[in-house]
């Protein structure tokens, strides 16, 4: 088969908080592909050394304690915002950030393979907004990636369980990562997967847990010699690790001690951390978080119209679901032994490629219909109040609907004299309108006049790439416009999105040039069926940037404003405080005072929120 011949592969890729994972279908089998050094899972950090060159994975995840201000980890949970995260003299966004991890995948793939891998589907959480998804999106493409199509983790999932069974079951598929939570009621029956509701938490993961294991550890260091460990951002991240790890070994131990030495000086003397926790102490510390994630898996199977007993299958997916706490509470809901049959860190990675297959033209696994994850719909008038106009949410799509899905909803001008109507979309799923996402907004023009001129349908075609197309339309007359949301929804403008790509050009090809190793593909030989190999090949390195204090606190200040009125309270004045003195800092350029408000209002904000 000649190279003009040869299909393109399109693996599929869990770009996750905590760590990521690159597979493709191989001989028919989903294969997850791994590192020149045969390590398969990819920490999802980005960072400059100090000699200033760009490093990702392992060795970036490694300085986070050194170089706190030149790391950057958990840049999933700020996808969907435009928040500048800085790196020394520079700062980048979210997607660029994520373009850097899903390029060091990228080429992962193309060395293993030996064919240049330039398409992809990208998994994310059921519960992702449009905002955030789309964000994704172009991360995939400032990474080089022609993203074919985005699904959700959960879904992912389901694709590499019961793929030859053509009877039909229920499956719960909960999957608890390091910075998302989500949970999803499937059908499978004779090839398809049909998802049949999906709930949760975009907020809540295992970098929650290190939180409070590390809030545990530093309140009774702070209690013992009255330091505050998590003052100093080098020290906090060397115990945020170390608690992390205690985490892991309390899945298997029934306690753990967490021992630091040189952690602090106290009159000149050093002092050392040594304390231990037993998993019953850890337990009470996430119990609450725990049963976020089991109210979440009630409401989906509210939402499914099904009882826990009708449930044949619990799939795990997810590093926190070896939890035994979690293990404990799933087996009190549904009576079942959960399936562990699949790596739970890589069988999102898996299923993606499994998609990707399809979209490829090859003939593998379950057909997938996915559900939305959201209800969509417009801004109407409900009525006339004191205060003039009553405006509320009017849904068109609603959570939980089969993709693609279509409807018509038709409305009526306020008067008949009107020759103008603003079609403003939102996500959510509340009445109220401020409480909703706004992802597009556009205008259609009216003839004057009554009777059916009154009338304006507007329809909402929402595809599996969760594009969503709206059109208005006033039947009478034919007038109609039309919006296209996922051009409404870009992250960046035209020239924004031209520079970020120019400026990663010249990152990667920096990166490429100081591994002293080619960025080309490596040609295929003695190729299989299809048309591509695996090559032992050496490593193509790629990429990464990081965090500063004034991003942080940019960020911080942006949460504290979004809690607004929600806060009352004592709660409320502290919030204030700290923003008022953190806003002074920044004011003054005063960096130390910056990093210790920073850690304050990022404590109060937590538990807040």
């Amino acid at each position: 088969m000649s190279e003009s011949q040869q299909p393109e592969p399109v693996v599929g890729i869990d770009l996750g908080t905590t760590n990521s994972v690159v597979a493709v279908v191989f001989d028919g089998r989903p294969e997850v592909l791994p590192d020149a050094d045969g390590s398969v899972i990819l920490p999802s950090v980005v960072g400059i050394d100090p000699a200033g060159k760009l490093i990702t994975g392992e060795v970036a995840r490694n300085q986070l304690a050194a170089f706190p201000g030149l790391t950057q980890a958990s840049v999933k949970r700020h996808m969907g915002s435009m928040d500048k995260l800085g790196l020394g003299d520079q700062s980048f966004t979210p997607p660029e950030l994520s373009a850097m991890i899903l390029r060091r995948l990228r080429d992962r793939a193309s060395a293993r393979l030996g064919v240049p891998v330039q398409r992809a589907v990208i998994t994310v959480p059921a519960f992702f907004d449009e905002n955030q998804r789309q964000a994704t999106r172009e991360a995939g493409e400032l990474a080089g990636l022609k993203v074919e199509r985005i699904i959700n983790e959960p879904t992912a999932a389901t694709l590499v369980y019961h793929a030859g069974s053509d009877r039909r079951q229920h499956i719960v598929v909960y999957d608890f990562g390091g910075g998302t939570f989500d949970v999803s009621v499937v059908r499978m029956e004779a090839g398809v997967v049909e998802v049949l509701s999906s709930k949760g938490d975009t907020q809540l993961g295992g970098d929650d847990f290190d939180a409070l294991l590390l809030k545990h550890v530093t309140d009774q260091f702070l209690t013992d010699h009255n330091i505050d460990l998590r003052k100093d951002p080098g020290t906090r991240w060397r115990l945020l690790r170390s608690c992390e790890q205690a985490k892991c070994r309390l899945s298997t131990e029934a306690s753990v001690t967490i021992r630091e030495e040189f952690i602090a000086e106290k009159n000149g003397q050093p002092l050392h951390l040594q304390i231990s926790v037993t998993r019953s102490e850890y337990e009470e510390l996430i119990r609450a978080m725990v049963d976020r994630t089991i109210e979440c898996v009630d409401t989906a199977l509210r939402e499914a119209k099904l009882k826990s007993s009708e449930i044949d299958d619990l799939v795990l997916v997810g590093g926190m679901t070896r939890t035994p706490l979690i293990q404990e509470q799933l087996r009190q809901e549904f009576s079942l032994e959960p399936s562990r049959a699949v790596d739970p860190d890589l069988a999102v990675a898996l299923g993606a490629a499994m998609q990707g297959a399809m979209l490829a033209g090859q003939s593998v696994g379950p057909v997938l219909v996915d559900v939305t994850g959201h209800t969509l719909g417009i801004e109407a008038m409900v009525g006339i109040g004191m205060m003039g106009p009553i405006l509320e949410f009017s849904p068109i799509i609603h959570r939980n609907s089969p993709l693609p899905a279509s409807h018509i909803q038709s409305y009526s001008k306020t008067r008949e004299e009107q020759t103008t109507a603003a079609i403003k979309v939102f996500q959510g799923e509340h009445a109220d309108l401020a409480r909703n996402l706004k992802i597009g907004e556009f205008r259609l023009d009216l003839a004057s006049g009554g009777g059916e001129k009154l009338r304006i349908d507007v329809r909402f075609d929402l595809n599996l790439d969760g594009i969503l197309h709206v059109t208005a339309t006033q039947p009478a007359t034919g007038k109609k416009q039309d919006l296209r949301i996922d051009n409404v929804l870009s992250q960046f403008r035209a020239e924004e999105r031209e520079d970020a790509k120019q400026r990663l050009g010249d990152l990667f090809e920096a990166s490429d040039q100081d591994s002293g190793k080619p960025l080309d593909w490596i040609p295929a030989t003695d190729v299989d069926a299809s048309g591509w190999r695996r090559v032992e090949s050496g490593q193509i390195t790629p990429p990464a940037p990081t965090d500063s204090a004034a991003g942080n606190a940019s960020r911080l200040l942006e949460r504290a404003r979004r809690l607004g009125g929600s806060v009352t309270g004592e709660d409320a004045d502290e919030i204030e405080q700290l923003r008022q003195r953190l806003e002074s800092a920044i004011a003054d350029n005063d960096t130390d005072t910056i990093e210790a408000v920073c850690l304050e209002l990022d404590d109060v904000l937590f538990y807040v929120e």
